[in-house]
């Protein structure tokens, strides 16, 4: 029976496959192959005998398996990592054309009674290039793609007189069913595009609403009364002197009432989010685990007192958003571990646990804290990565923030 540890290192081999595009690559290349070896037995099991009542046996016999070994290299080559939409727009309509050529040759040789059909390897070829295209390939690419398509399965009426006038509407039913998987990827993708613009947005506007609610009224008050203060100072020092207790009333009340609306913002459970006992408030999510529930760990290093509000605001969320990934997400795990080195150049945070598929961002449940924890770190000025660990099983989720806030968004 295999490791846990070797199952995990399997799993992330197949994990780091898929993220990279190779596991498509190898998937395809294992129905090409099948395909191929559908058409050989069908070509070398042939008996032509008296009763035949086939195409006489030629050379003929072999063009099929020829277009489709052209076809399914296109196909290979188009699902290669990396691939442009302008190669792919090229490579993906080779099948069908291959296809079609081949029926042009066959058509004026003598069919027999049913002709020549297309092989399982043309089919699969075709199948595979059209919904590639119609996966990632531009709306007009696509269009191409139909037309060589449709005319390379109406063109199995040029092999055979069986397939009459009478055919036209089921192979056309079968070109248009051909497009369906890649069309409904294609769907997919886009529809999650607009999910993650739309988290990204929803991040954006609550963190701008927060900073604007919370301290841009009391902070104006103070540049206000501070330039006033600049033209009195020298003339009458006394004016400054009593505003000052003013401004510093100001500067207090607008710290409280940012304390106040994050403590309203959390959701229930959470640990407080005072950013002054970030140490405390992280090992307040400290857990001994139990069936079903991994143990949490927390370790801290540094002075987390050197951190500013929001940087300290910042970490202690997303170390939340992680733990709670890792919970619902990761598969067998048996401890989640969060660690925080912090100090006046600023905070780095890494979460990892030792389970299969934690906090992924395809998980179910939608999994789009990742993008507003990478919003927030981006908005910050910091750096945000988040992916299977290279080496060890589980996830781990990474984050460095500088001491000093972004401006405007740091990087935009």
């Amino acid at each position: 029976m295999p490791s846990w540890t070797s199952r995990g290192r399997a799993e992330a081999a197949v994990e780091s496959l898929a993220r990279n595009g190779y596991l498509l690559v190898i998937g395809i290349a294992v129905v090409l192959v099948l395909g191929l070896s559908a058409t050989l037995q069908e070509l070398l099991s042939r008996d032509p005998g008296p009763d035949w009542l086939g195409p006489p046996p030629s050379f003929r016999d072999w063009i099929p398996l020829c277009s489709g070994l052209i076809g399914g290299a296109a196909a290979l080559a188009a699902a290669w990592p990396g691939t442009p939409p302008r190669r792919l727009s090229l490579l993906g309509p080779a099948a069908p054309v291959a296809v079609l050529a081949a029926s042009l040759v066959l058509w004026p040789a003598e069919h027999g009674m049913y002709g020549y059909t297309m092989s399982i390897l043309e089919v699969f070829a075709m199948f595979l290039a059209a919904n590639l295209v119609a996966w990632h390939a531009p709306r007009r690419a696509v269009a191409v793609m139909a037309a060589a398509t449709t005319l390379a399965i109406l063109s199995q009426g040029l092999r055979s007189e069986g397939w009459g006038l009478d055919s036209v509407g089921w192979m056309l039913l079968l070109a248009t069913m051909t497009f369906l998987p890649g069309l409904v990827l294609r769907w997919r993708e886009r529809e999650r595009g607009w999910r993650v613009e739309e988290a990204r947005r929803e991040e954006r506007l609550s963190l701008a609403r927060d900073l604007h609610d919370v301290v841009a009224h009391q902070v104006s008050g103070i540049v206000v009364q501070v330039q006033a203060l600049r033209h009195v100072a020298d003339r009458d020092p006394a004016v400054v002197a009593a505003a000052l207790p003013q401004i510093e009333d100001a500067g207090t009340a607008a710290l409280a009432a940012m304390r106040r609306m994050v403590g309203a913002l959390r959701e229930e459970g959470d640990a407080p989010l005072e950013p002054h006992d970030l140490a405390v408030a992280l090992r307040a999510m400290e857990e001994p685990g139990d069936i079903g529930r991994p143990r949490v760990e927390v370790a801290v290093d540094g002075d987390t007192g050197a951190l500013p509000e929001e940087t300290a605001s910042a970490v202690l969320r997303m170390a939340q958003e992680a733990v709670t990934n890792a919970r619902r997400h990761a598969r067998d795990a048996s401890l989640v571990r969060v660690e925080l080195e912090a100090g006046t150049a600023g905070a780095r945070l890494r979460v990892a646990d030792d389970g299969r598929g934690g906090g992924s961002v395809h998980a179910a449940g939608g999994g789009y804290g990742l993008i507003g924890m990478a919003e927030r770190a981006k908005l910050l000025g910091g750096s945000f990565t988040a992916g299977p660990a290279d080496d060890a099983p589980g996830w781990r989720v990474e984050a460095e923030l500088p001491a000093g806030t972004a401006v405007d968004g740091g990087t935009r």
